[in-house]
């Protein structure tokens, strides 16, 4: 390759990781935006269904289901430093 530069011929462009300016418009910006306040939603929308069905028990139900996301959330940490340009996780 190193000959073919010395040549003349073109070298190919390496890419570069990253979003190009300008790729996101408004509307992909709203749906982003609007899919990232669905899990405050959720965790909203299931409180009273939760707190009827399991009654006084219910900081202990939160606490049980943090365990298992922290564990998630973690694993997506480290993930991210191994592969930095891994993709979206939703």
């Amino acid at each position: 390759m190193a000959e073919d530069s010395a040549r003349g011929a073109p070298e190919e462009a390496k890419p570069v990781a990253g979003l190009n300016p300008d790729a996101i418009g408004f509307l992909d910006s709203l749906a982003i935006g609007l899919n990232a306040t669905s899990p405050a939603y959720s965790l909203a929308a299931v409180i009273g269904p939760i707190a009827a069905f399991v009654g006084v028990n219910v900081p202990g139900v939160m606490l049980a289901s943090f365990f298992p996301m922290l564990l998630i959330a973690s694993a997506f940490y480290y993930l991210n430093r191994v592969d930095p340009d891994c993709g979206t996780t939703f």
